[in-house]
């Protein structure tokens, strides 16, 4: 899970019916707007407006989804009758959360996270699930049960969902010839995972084994960022799904494991391989070389053919996607992070069953909730509402000490953002991180452009910056907008751009 670090700025709402006519033909722009805000759950609003004025149809889109991290949380406690008061939930989204409504309100049934080869919080592969309200809470919930879902308390079977809508998520992940999954070799990948379990009621599995991010230094080289291996047996992964065939035949896709990475680069034929290291300058020079060298390699046509060829679909991009900062590291010392590492440490389900599934929800839910309590207690200096062994109380206590003591640079923190934290940095993995250089950020682009070629052309483009929060580097985001806009024009001709963040900022 990642979380805004800033405080919240103020969204506009309005109100959206579905159409009273499905008979009516979508309306086309003239040029294609491309939506530019900062945080990516502001792109929300402009999505819905597209579906309001019917340039995009109610129901059953996909989302082609260009992240360091893949947006499907949802916020603990939130009802899932929200989902349907446009109002209220635009003012109560975040950063992380923003997709599953949509998914949920069935504005969405398909998003393809597109991740670069540093992140890992989502298996590859295809995946069919549900998402819906709980029977007996009323919040939103999904029947996935992966750690990305189980440690924050968010994960229901099937059977206890209502209203439950059925959507598709593929991930998959680009690489380029200068930026292979093998240089980032903890990060989870459908062709080296073991230890498969057999298959949960959902007929999903658990996947409990992820990379660790090195905190041994907390301001470790922003060229290579170390990785620690997990080294628990006991882990489990999911079984990846065969990537080969349509994702529609899904009795076909869950008989086999492939590894279905992007790769796109420059072509080996390529005369002169120094043009990758050149920055791309304003004309654009640069970069269309390098878009004309690029070659396809292993399953670039994976992403066309989950497409479809006349479905509508966003594009939608995050600028971290090119260049990652864990912003945590910035503010917790490394001392401070080992610490909400042990204190949110997470267990997994001892098997796949639906008794240990939800044993392990009630076991993370107890643990989160003695965790809030402390950490507001002690950072308060008060005593905790709810029991909690002295030993774990001695290490809340001295993590807030050391907080308190060496307080970061903005002095923000508060019992709730530390949580928070402490949320991002178990022993699931932490948050991607890593710095690329120009020449990687250029090879990525350049990448995206071959790709989004040979797709149909999207009916809107929304891109998130994602720079107030330290996700996209502030010194590198000004340069990779500007590329990724030149890159946008290149392949789709005249766009509209909308730089909602600077309305904002006035």
């Amino acid at each position: 899970m990642r979380f805004s670090v800033v405080p919240e700025k103020n969204r506009s709402t309005f109100s959206m019916e579905p159409s009273t006519s499905n008979e009516k033909p979508l309306r086309v722009y003239k040029n294609l707007p491309v939506w530019v805000v900062e945080d990516h759950n502001d792109v929300l609003q402009h999505i819905y407006h597209a579906i309001a004025s019917r340039h995009l149809p109610f129901s059953g889109m996909t989302m082609l989804h260009f992240d360091s991290h893949p947006d499907l949380q949802i916020a603990t406690d939130m009802d899932a009758d929200i989902v349907f008061n446009k109002a209220q939930l635009l003012s109560e989204l975040s950063i992380e959360n923003w997709i599953m409504p949509a998914l949920y309100a069935g504005h969405m049934d398909h998003v393809i996270w597109v991740k670069p080869p540093w992140a890992d919080q989502l298996p590859e592969g295809t995946r069919h699930v549900s998402v819906g309200k709980h029977k007996e809470t009323g919040k939103l919930r999904v029947s996935w049960p992966d750690v990305y879902f189980l440690s924050d308390i968010l994960y229901a079977p099937l059977d206890k969902l209502q209203n439950a809508k059925s959507v598709t998520i593929d991930t998959v992940t680009m690489e380029t010839n200068i930026l292979e999954a093998s240089s980032f070799p903890n990060v989870a990948k459908s062709d080296i995972k073991s230890d498969l379990v057999s298959r949960s009621n959902d007929g999903y599995l658990p996947h409990t084994k992820r990379s660790k991010l090195n905190t041994e230094d907390g301001r470790e080289s922003e060229r290579n960022v170390g990785l620690n291996q997990e080294k628990d047996g006991s882990n489990r992964c999911l079984q990846h799904t065969t990537m080969g065939q349509s994702s529609n035949d899904k009795e076909t896709e869950n008989k086999g494991d492939l590894d279905i990475s992007v790769r796109a680069g420059l072509s080996e034929s390529t005369s002169d391989k120094s043009e990758s290291t050149t920055e791309c300058r304003a004309d654009g020079d640069h970069l269309e070389s390098m878009s004309k060298a690029a070659d396809v390699k292993g399953h670039l046509e994976v992403i066309s053919k989950l497409m479809g060829s006349s479905k509508p679909f966003i594009l939608d991009v995050d600028l971290d996607f090119f260049s990652t900062k864990n912003p945590f590291k910035d503010v917790y010392t490394k001392e401070q992070l080992h610490l909400l590492e042990d204190l949110y440490s997470f267990t997994p389900p001892v098997d796949d069953t639906a008794d240990a599934l939800d044993h392990c929800q009630q076991k993370r839910a107890a643990q989160l909730h003695e965790l809030e309590s402390a950490l507001k207690a002690c950072w308060d200096g008060t005593e905790p509402l709810c029991a909690i062994d002295d030993k774990k109380l001695t290490k809340v206590k001295n993590l807030v000490s050391s907080l308190q003591d060496t307080p970061p640079p903005d002095d923000t923190l508060d019992a709730e953002l530390i949580h928070m934290a402490g949320l991002t940095c178990d022993d699931t993995g932490e948050l991607p991180h890593h710095v690329s250089t120009q020449e990687e950020i250029d090879s990525l682009i350049g990448a995206m452009k071959v790709l989004l070629s040979r797709l149909p052309k999207p009916s809107i483009v929304t891109i998130s910056r994602s720079s107030h929060d330290d996700y996209c580097p502030p010194n590198q985001v000004e340069s990779i907008q500007s590329k990724v806009l030149h890159m946008l024009e290149s392949v789709y001709g005249s766009i509209d751009v909308h730089k909602d963040y600077e309305t904002l900022q006035q």
